[in-house]
């Protein structure tokens, strides 16, 4: 599809995803809310053009029906690659991680629309929360498989230094064990236990262990 200007092709991309997401929800908000936010976070850092529409987009393919053809079809291939690369595929959250990794390092600008939505994730978390924790547990790996990405880029170097603010490393994020503990638990059939691992890691309540849950299967 041919657009008049890149304005135009970033309007058309948060409609799409507004209606592709329907009544998805981020958190207690319309799914529209951590869209926006991603975006926001790269207009911070001065990104625009296939980046700034695929902040839109970025979720499309992984949480709603829309394909990968339709969206190079609608936005082209610059976008689609952007979106294809932080799409992650597998059976649970580690192996999706792993597989988004990968493609992200097989296309290195998608580290910045990355970053974003890592950005936009922890910043939308409170700091004692069992996301927030999360996030914590994974920066290690998430850091060692993208951190070399863009390397000589300041403005990347500056993304990550906002990140990691927000995610305050100085707390101790909860352990791989506990996290495999809560998993094992969740694959044996076991949910309320696994709910009750994660209330007590994090001292979170029944609403946020169960989206956590969900997020992690």
């Amino acid at each position: 599809m041919e657009f008049d200007s890149v304005a135009q092709q970033e309007a058309e991309a948060r409609e799409f995803a507004r209606a592709a997401h329907g009544d998805q929800k981020y958190g207690q908000s319309p799914y529209i809310t951590h869209l926006a936010a991603v975006r926001g976070v790269l207009s911070d850092f001065g990104y625009d053009g296939a980046h700034g529409t695929a902040a839109w987009l970025h979720d499309v393919i992984e949480d709603t029906p829309v394909t990968a053809e339709e969206v190079e079809t609608r936005f082209g291939r610059a976008v689609l690659d952007l979106v294809w690369a932080v799409t992650g595929v597998g059976t649970d959250r580690k192996a999706r991680n792993l597989d988004a990794y990968a493609k992200i390092a097989a296309h290195p600008p998608a580290v910045i629309l990355k970053l974003a939505d890592r950005t936009a994730n922890a910043e939308a978390s409170p700091p004692d929360s069992g996301w927030m924790g999360m996030y914590r547990t994974e920066h290690a790996l998430f850091k060692a498989h993208l951190g070399d990405l863009l390397a000589d880029d300041p403005t990347v170097a500056r993304m990550w230094a906002r990140l990691e603010r927000r995610l305050d490393l100085t707390v101790s994020p909860p352990t791989i064990e506990q996290w495999t503990a809560i998993d094992e638990l969740f694959a044996a059939g076991q949910r309320d236990a696994a709910m009750d691992a994660v209330r007590a890691a994090f001292q979170c309540d029944r609403v946020e262990a169960e989206q956590i849950l969900i997020e992690r299967s």
